[in-house]
């Protein structure tokens, strides 16, 4: 009989986490591209992104986008304990890196503040939390508690 497989506090620990930190983001994402949310109900001030996305080139701006929600799909795959969640978040990476190179750009280019947000630690807190997960889901799937 093959023994159950054992599924880690901590794949929950930073499912939970994961899912916050991108769902926060996402909820961010909705109140700046959808102008009758914005209108409805407003966002605390250190959060909104209107400055930044106006500021943003198109590609850094597609980068974030698929940083946002793939994210938040990774992060909730690891939360329900699926083994996919780890080529989610592998492509998460990606763009998360291609984010943070834009961030860089803007930060030498002397945008040290966009708005309410500083380019460089905004892309690199997106970026440090994506390779967070993505190494653990990494490190949970080949040890098998994922």
């Amino acid at each position: 009989m093959p023994a159950s497989k054992r599924r880690s506090l901590l794949v929950t620990v930073f499912g939970v986490i994961g899912t916050i930190w991108f769902a926060l983001h996402a909820a961010e994402y909705l109140f700046e591209r959808i102008d009758w949310l914005a209108g409805t109900l407003a966002l605390p001030a250190p959060l909104g992104l209107p400055e930044l996305f106006d500021s943003m080139p198109q590609w850094a701006s597609v980068a974030l986008t698929v940083t946002i929600w793939l994210g938040l799909l990774g992060a909730f795959l690891l939360l329900l304990g699926d083994r996919a969640s780890v080529l989610v978040l592998s492509l998460t990476v990606i763009a998360a890196l291609v984010t943070l190179v834009w961030g860089v750009l803007a930060f030498t280019q002397g945008f040290g503040h966009v708005g309410t947000v500083e380019p460089l630690f905004f892309a690199g807190a997106q970026a440090a939390m994506t390779i967070g997960l993505w190494l653990y889901a990494r490190t949970a799937k080949r040890y098998d508690t994922l």
